[in-house]
């Protein structure tokens, strides 16, 4: 009977964690600011010859706060960046998966990377951005973007803008809010509110990104304390699935049990 209670008990917690984890996650946006890759950079793309693409790099940002603490991986200095995969740019997506403009000879690009090969590719994100100060730079958008793309664009802002030390945000799905801290970087209820540069895309329906699917996994944390993932809205509502597995679980141990002692 007592094998049977550690059984069971055993069960019910690999179910939860299953089921846990599609609540808590570590998202792309968690992973490029977390050094979840070989190199992130700033820089300007001086050379596309078919696949490949050559950026000269500008300035490498290294997260203050690593995904991989115990065993950090190497971030590459690099000069130059030879990607050998073709890529586009985040929030730059039809809903078929087409890009609305590709990367051109002269853009300011900041770019997640990993080895690959030879050369390197597209790890965590490929960002257009107005400048190539660091300091002072903005993720550039599409005209009529939804309002999660311009969160997640504040976001990234102020993690470059501070070279890589401000990795803590929250994000209020329903009031549109990001803070960092107590201080609200992003606030959608105000018009002039959008922190990032929109940039004029012809012959696009702003339609289609209203129907594009916003991901409601996103980062939270305090400056003392690890980086976590938390989803946007009631929480209990989120975690309703897991709460109600674990319930009909326990019911069914407790029949399996009794069935035994009789």
């Amino acid at each position: 009977m007592k094998n049977l209670h550690k059984r069971m008990v055993a069960f019910m917690l690999v179910c939860f964690l299953v089921l846990a984890s599609g609540v808590y996650a570590a998202d792309a946006l968690y992973r490029l600011m977390h050094n979840d890759h070989d190199a992130l950079v700033i820089g300007e793309i001086i050379s596309i010859e078919g696949n490949n693409t050559i950026v000269k790099v500008e300035k490498s940002i290294i997260s203050s706060k690593d995904i991989n603490a115990n065993n950090p991986r190497k971030q590459l200095q690099l000069k130059e960046a030879k990607i050998i995969e073709p890529f586009g740019y985040n929030f730059f997506y039809n809903e078929d998966g087409s890009n609305m403009i590709d990367p051109s000879v002269g853009d300011y690009v900041l770019i997640s990377l990993m080895k690959s090969g030879n050369g390197l590719k597209v790890a965590w994100g490929a960002y257009k951005v107005d400048s190539l100060d660091y300091k002072s730079l903005s993720i550039v958008l599409p005209e009529g973007c939804p309002v999660w793309a311009k969160m997640d664009a504040a976001a990234i802002k102020a993690f470059v803008n501070s070279d890589g030390k401000i990795t803590e945000f929250s994000f209020d799905g329903d009031a549109n809010i990001v803070r960092s801290g107590e201080n609200i970087i992003f606030d959608g209820s105000k018009e002039d509110a959008a922190d990032a540069m929109s940039e004029d895309i012809k012959d696009t329906d702003k339609d289609e990104y209203n129907d594009e699917f916003q991901s409601s996994i996103n980062i939270i944390g305090g400056s003392d304390g690890p980086t976590s993932v938390f989803i946007s809205g009631n929480p209990l509502v989120a975690l309703i699935i897991p709460i109600v597995a674990i319930v009909i679980l326990c019911l069914a141990a407790g029949y399996v049990v009794k069935k035994k002692r009789k």
